[in-house]
């Protein structure tokens, strides 16, 4: 596996830092699907939203993560 560096606000860097090795795990894995083929930015949307349903993200779980400090 190859690392790959891409520039984000401090804080998103430090939240990601703060998730757990298994989420930052499936964080990886999400971006890695999402740029393994070319789509425009609406199909990668669709696929996120998709993937993390599927992986029992709910909108309730969702709003709790974005409110975390």
């Amino acid at each position: 596996m190859t690392i790959l560096q891409i520039p984000v606000p401090e804080n998103t860097a430090e939240r990601f830092q703060l998730l757990s090795e298994q989420q930052q795990s499936l964080v990886s894995q999400l971006v890695a699907d999402c740029l393994s083929e070319p789509s425009s930015l609406a199909d990668v949307m669709d696929y996120i939203s998709f993937k993390a349903t599927q992986r029992g993200l709910t909108p309730t779980i969702l709003q709790q993560l974005l409110n975390e400090e």
